[in-house]
């Protein structure tokens, strides 16, 4: 199986119980391609969200994203780095997006992740993109400033990093 994340702005913004209106509609086509819908990271001004999906391919949740009108440039496949989030989900209180120039060595990346776990922020988990130069992290601070300051201890600066509320597609 494999992991996939579709990162993107919302605009209007949405609020939760929209989040639950799109897993509805995309059920059948996700069905169709054999996606699940694992979970989504929603910005708490409704702007952005992080959506998490498991398949038997990449390209399965590719066509089954692009039949429902995503944007393809905000896909892609990568992997989960830590804890699986969705047994903790009510921890996450911030998302931090990183770009990477290149790819980081597992054992560098293994290094920070630690450090942010061990950090005031807490990180819950991560999801690396399969080329190794994208990475978001969840945290349990719901400060900004916190999740910045934990990034620049471990060695990392985040593009954006948003407060954010966790949201199964079937609550």
């Amino acid at each position: 199986m494999s992991e996939v994340f579709y990162l993107r702005p919302i605009d209007p913004p949405i609020v939760p119980a929209d989040v639950q209106t799109m897993a509805k509609h995309a059920g059948g086509c996700f069905d169709l391609h054999g996606v699940d819908w694992k979970q989504s990271f929603l910005a708490a001004d409704g702007g952005r969200m992080l959506c998490w999906y498991r398949a038997p391919d990449a390209e399965s949740a590719r066509i089954a994203l692009r039949q429902l009108g995503s944007d393809m440039s905000a896909v892609w496949a990568g992997a989960v780095v830590g804890d699986d989030p969705s047994s903790s989900a009510s921890n996450v209180g911030s998302a931090a997006e990183i770009r990477l120039d290149e790819p980081m060595a597992e054992a560098a990346l293994e290094r920070r992740i630690d450090t942010l776990r061990q950090s005031a922020a807490a990180l819950v988990t991560g999801f690396v993109s399969a080329r190794g130069t994208q990475l978001v992290c969840l945290f349990e601070a719901d400060d900004v400033a916190v999740v910045q300051d934990a990034l620049r201890e471990a060695g990392l600066t985040a593009q954006r990093v948003w407060p954010c509320v966790s949201v199964t597609p079937y609550q």
